[in-house]
């Protein structure tokens, strides 16, 4: 009997279902087939997920604590006399020693592992050392820290896709937001406003050009989890930016929004609403759970935004907090649900 875990065990499932339903398999052979596998607890790998979690977190500390401070590289550089476009060479090529070491290593093992991503995390590092070193060099173009946020996004990108990486394209996507923010404040001379928006709503932007891209990556032979990332982390960085909206409006500095009446941010509002309702409807059709999960989760948290807004001085707090309970009650409830399922 084979040994099959979760996931794979419900992609054979469907698969059964599937042939029942279109008469290649009969009834009896489906049953059989159904009790060919067992499905196996995989704690393990749960476990192993947060240790390299735990992992990549000291990981960062200890570049913080080494690299940002610019101790050890200071000193190394006063004794061999190093200039800063020395350091970002060196750099440069640790991160192209670096790469070939992971592409050899994939090559020879292409099963995906935890071990081998968690890798990837040293070239990560060493491109942003590298960077920073080439901004200093330069004096970082008179202040246009956005260009080498936007190189750094650069390399993580081609790395990320010639290497088949999932951190390195992570990494690409985080990148790109301080590039993307960097860019419109040194473009406007740090004003409020980039062609007529906010940060939030520059950000909504970003988040549904980044959809965009998915939805077109899923046109092309790339590496999967390429475009899963892109598709999650567009719709993520989209939803949230919405939220944000709903709450500041197209508001440029604190003060003009602490002025602001709140029933003149009420359109904003109903177009997050809008769009919540939108993304469920989309995740239902597409059956794309993340998408339906995202909505449902900042639906809910549209009307707790709202009850603070509007209602917090107004209603019983009892009453508000025993409607909260019952809500993550229920969601907690779907998510079981679910986890059953699998």
């Amino acid at each position: 009997m084979m040994e099959l875990d979760k996931r794979e065990a419900q992609l054979l499932r469907r698969a059964i279902n599937t042939w029942q339903k279109e008469q290649l398999i009969t009834e009896e052979q489906a049953g059989k087939l159904q009790q060919s596998y067992k499905v196996v607890s995989t704690d393990w790998q749960t476990i192993t997920l947060y240790i390299f979690i735990a992992a990549i977190s000291c990981a960062l500390m200890a570049f913080g604590s080494l690299v940002l401070d610019e101790k050890w590289i200071e000193i190394i550089r006063k004794k061999f006399s190093l200039t800063d476009s020395v350091i970002a060479l060196l750099f440069a090529g640790l991160t192209i020693f670096l790469c070939y070491e992971g592409w050899r290593r994939n090559k020879h093992q292409p099963v995906f592992s935890f071990n081998r991503e968690l890798f990837w995390l040293l070239p990560v590092l060493s491109i942003g050392v590298s960077v920073v070193y080439l901004g200093k060099s330069v004096n970082y173009l008179d202040g246009n820290y956005g260009a080498f946020w936007l190189l750094a996004t650069a390399c993580y990108g081609v790395l990320g896709v010639t290497l088949h990486s999932r951190l390195l394209w992570a990494a690409t996507l985080l990148c790109l937001i301080p590039a993307y923010v960097k860019l419109t404040y040194y473009l406007t001379g740090d004003a409020s406003f980039f062609l007529g928006m906010n940060l939030p709503c520059r950000m909504a932007l970003l988040g549904a050009l980044l959809v965009l891209v998915a939805w077109l990556l899923r046109q092309f032979r790339v590496y999967a989890p390429i475009k899963d990332i892109t598709w999650s982390g567009g719709w993520l960085l989209f939803i949230i930016s919405g939220w944000l909206i709903s709450i500041f409006g197209n508001c440029g500095t604190w003060d003009e929004w602490q002025q602001l009446r709140q029933i003149h941010l009420l359109q904003w509002v109903i177009i997050y609403t809008l769009q919540c309702v939108g993304m469920l409807l989309l995740g239902i059709r597409m059956k794309d759970d993340l998408l339906r999960d995202l909505a449902v989760v900042f639906l809910l948290l549209d009307l707790y935004t709202r009850y603070f807004e509007y209602l917090w001085d107004h209603t019983n707090k009892g009453l508000f907090f025993g409607i909260l309970a019952i809500s993550f009650w229920w969601v907690g409830r779907l998510i079981e649900k679910r986890m059953k399922q699998r």
